[in-house]
């Protein structure tokens, strides 16, 4: 990143104190994104997604402002988050234990911020830093930019799902092996 940039890591106890600035940037980010996509509902998401054991957030910064994040945690035993599945999979696909899979759960940049580099640098810094040997993450269908780019960093579509939240769209699931650490990591 530049030099008036800055990445920082957190954990759920250190990052505490930026829920107000996390809750602004995912509504900034989310503004055209409809109701789906409010505070109430997102601070309970962030809430318990910061309980899960190994919750990771990655800042970016520039110049002092909270431009962006990624957040993720490995899914435990009993996760939810494979819920909703809809077509095959092959057998034990959800079968977990709090660390084969980690979950890319947020990576937002705020829109006068984005195609900067900010959001690539963010993934990679926290998938970077993961010891599972795999990663998922979830994104709309109609969110072309970001499947792309997804891709374009070595992701997969398996399937989609609908989680059982009230209003929830139905999401694409994305998959990709861990990130070797000692080579480059993929383009």
């Amino acid at each position: 990143m530049s030099d008036d940039r800055a990445l920082r890591q957190y954990n759920a106890e250190t990052a505490f104190v930026l829920i107000g600035d996390l809750v602004e940037v995912y509504l900034d980010a989310h503004a055209a994104d409809g109701a789906f996509y409010n505070e109430d509902r997102y601070r309970r998401q962030l809430a318990g997604h910061m309980n899960v054991p190994g919750w990771t957030l990655v800042t970016a910064q520039v110049r002092g402002r909270l431009v962006g994040y990624a957040y993720g945690f490995p899914l435990p035993e009993k996760t939810r988050w494979w819920e909703g599945i809809q077509g095959s999979i092959p057998p034990g696909f959800t079968n977990e234990d709090g660390h084969r899979t980690f979950a890319l759960s947020e990576l937002l940049v705020r829109p006068d911020r984005q195609r900067q580099g900010i959001a690539r640098a963010l993934h990679d810094e926290l998938i970077g830093s993961r010891p599972e040997p795999r990663m998922t993450l979830l994104t709309r269908p109609d969110n072309a930019p970001a499947q792309s780019a997804y891709m374009s960093w070595g992701w997969q579509k398996i399937t989609q799902l609908r989680p059982a939240w009230e209003d929830a769209p139905i999401f694409d699931v994305f998959l990709r092996d861990a990130p070797m650490t000692d080579g480059p990591m993929p383009s």
